[in-house]
């Protein structure tokens, strides 16, 4: 059984390599696969935009990556308690005084006075030493007037005054239609519509209009609420309620959807039959990448296609249901490349997109070290794609590992011990981070792999040395001896530890490459090389010994660290 592990390592050894190795062809083909796909695109995108708004039988629905499913009615941010916390006690110039409101009053020259004056049931306020003042009805910007002209009907001179409406009286209003929670709610008749609203819970936002709020007192609309006037210009209209009054909440009007590159992905209420696509986007706000859109409509039982260059988004008139997704092609026009290691000048450079690895070498000043025929491409999407697929190896090593069944106590115990090994493991090696290296078998495949933004060259020295590590008993570097094979440095190093795989040997080349080398008895290293010894887990006592090799590979390879039990 062993043996047949070794072999299925071993293969698995050998295939990963291949994989790595083949990793520029691969680059290299897709970069030439992109390049013509990208030539294709840009003339079948050029042709739809000088059809401008051209419709478009939908035959294949597949190509619509962005619905309007799952997306949140455009306004429905609003409610959240925010607003039913706090009254509104700001200055509202057109406010009316009435019953119950407070006055503040400050009086000072031939008298001084500070009063707190509430308006009563016949709309007066009592001022003493000049009697009662009218002032029910009252504007709040003309409230000081008032009052002055009053107090100076007695005190001809020398008396000035000051006059501010400190709070408001307490009113009883109803929320009703299409919110939340409808009912009876407490507040000040100076409180703006979104403190009742957000009292009752806010707008069902499956059901209720964010477009078609009313005040009703009586039989009468007094006032017609847009909260998206609110949320787009912070235009909201100060309201004086009544005992009595009631906010209404209509139906929901007609929507559309707008996904894809824009701020605010969501369903934009609107009201009519039609709505200007330029008004929907004001909404959405697409994002500085976007650069055309589709619009999607079903009718009469048949899907059509309308696109459109997004500048001429004016021209274009929505319906009800009407999906539309913003898109941007994101052409990059120049790249950025780091360099790192041995060399002068710059350490980042920027070229024109499409620019070759082997014309980015050509601005590098190499030094009398530069070791340019080993040099080394990192990308970060390989990266990426490299930690994926050991997350992936680990997540299914975890899953087996606690869903393993026990035939007896005895096991159950064994298998729970060997459980938390494998589980630290597993938590160890997801901290590994794959360097996402592109390999190159010779530096002319450079000629072949075209740069992309954010890579990474590396000029590594020309070195004379030999570096050892893993699972020996002294990791360390060595100076190279010609003549001399891995197992020669190998012992220099101690020798293998207790858990050493001593039979699957990798050796790292200075460009990168990797190779297995079997025990490694007759391979002789060049210089820079380096050797990496793995742990060989114990097949008799772990019952995944195979899934955690081909994973402590995986990091081997990919991240050039060693990680064991």
């Amino acid at each position: 059984m062993k043996n047949y592990h070794k072999k299925i390592i071993r293969l698995f050894i050998l295939t990963f390599c291949a994989l790595e190795l083949s990793a520029a062809r691969n680059v290299t083909g897709r970069a030439l696969d992109d390049e013509t796909k990208s030539s294709v695109e840009s003339q079948a995108y050029q042709q739809t935009l000088s059809d401008d708004t051209s419709m478009v039988e939908d035959s294949d629905k597949s190509i619509f990556k962005h619905t309007a499913e799952g997306l949140p009615i455009y306004g429905s941010q609003l409610f959240q308690g925010d607003f039913g916390d706090l009254s509104f006690g700001g200055f509202n110039p057109n406010y009316q005084i009435g019953v119950g409101d407070e006055v503040q009053l400050l009086i000072w020259g031939a008298m001084t006075e500070e009063l707190l004056l509430t308006v009563d049931a016949k709309g007066n306020i009592f001022l003493p030493r000049v009697g009662p003042i009218h002032v029910l009805g009252v504007r709040n910007d003309d409230l000081n007037k008032v009052i002055q002209q009053r107090i100076q009907q007695v005190y001809k001179d020398n008396v000035e005054s000051y006059a501010n409406l400190k709070s408001t009286q307490s009113v009883k209003i109803f929320v009703s239609g299409y919110v939340l929670k409808p009912g009876l709610y407490h507040g000040f008749a100076s409180d703006s519509v979104l403190h009742y609203l957000d009292q009752a819970g806010g707008v069902d936002s499956e059901r209720g209009s964010y477009l078609k709020v009313s005040l009703v007192r009586g039989n009468q609309t007094i006032q017609r609420l847009d909260l998206y006037d609110f949320l787009q210009s912070g235009k909201l209209p100060l309201t004086q309620f009544k005992d009595g009054d009631v906010i209404l909440v209509e139906p929901r009007a007609n929507t559309i959807s707008v996904t894809g590159k824009v701020m605010n992905p969501a369903r934009f209420e609107f009201t009519g039959d039609t709505i200007a696509l330029a008004q929907i986007l004001e909404y959405a706000q697409p994002m500085s990448s976007a650069t055309s859109l589709s619009v999607r409509r079903v009718l009469n039982g048949e899907s059509t296609v309308q696109v459109c260059p997004i500048e001429k988004a004016n021209a274009v008139g929505l319906r009800p249901g009407d999906v539309i997704n913003v898109t941007g092609r994101g052409v990059e026009q120049n790249v950025l490349v780091s360099f790192t290691g041995d060399f002068e000048g710059p350490d980042s450079w920027v070229f024109p997109a499409g620019t070759k690895l082997s014309e980015v070498m050509k601005v590098l000043k190499p030094t009398k070290l530069s070791n340019l025929s080993a040099a080394q491409l990192f990308r970060k999407s390989v990266a990426d794609r490299q930690a994926a697929l050991i997350q992936q190896s680990l997540d299914n090593l975890e899953r087996k590992v606690m869903t393993a069944n026990s035939v007896s106590l005895e096991e159950a115990q064994l298998r729970q011990v060997e459980a938390q090994t494998i589980l630290s493991f597993v938590e160890r090696a997801r901290q590994a981070e794959p360097t996402g290296q592109i390999m190159m078998e010779r530096i002319e495949d450079a000629e072949q792999i075209y740069i992309v933004d954010g890579d990474v060259l590396h000029i590594p020295s020309v070195s004379t040395l030999i570096t050892v590590h893993g699972e020996v008993q002294y990791p360390n570097t060595q100076i190279f001896i010609k003549g001399d094979s891995v197992r020669d440095y190998i012992d220099r190093a101690g020798g293998f530890t207790l858990n050493a795989n001593d039979e699957d040997l990798i050796l790292i080349k200075a460009n990168g490459l990797i190779d297995t080398i079997g025990k490694g008895r007759w391979v002789n290293p060049e210089p820079g090389d380096e050797i990496i010894v793995l742990p060989e887990p114990d097949t008799k006592k772990l019952m995944y010994a195979k899934e955690i090799s081909t994973i402590i590979y995986q990091i081997a390879l990919g991240a050039r660290v060693v990680i064991g039990l």
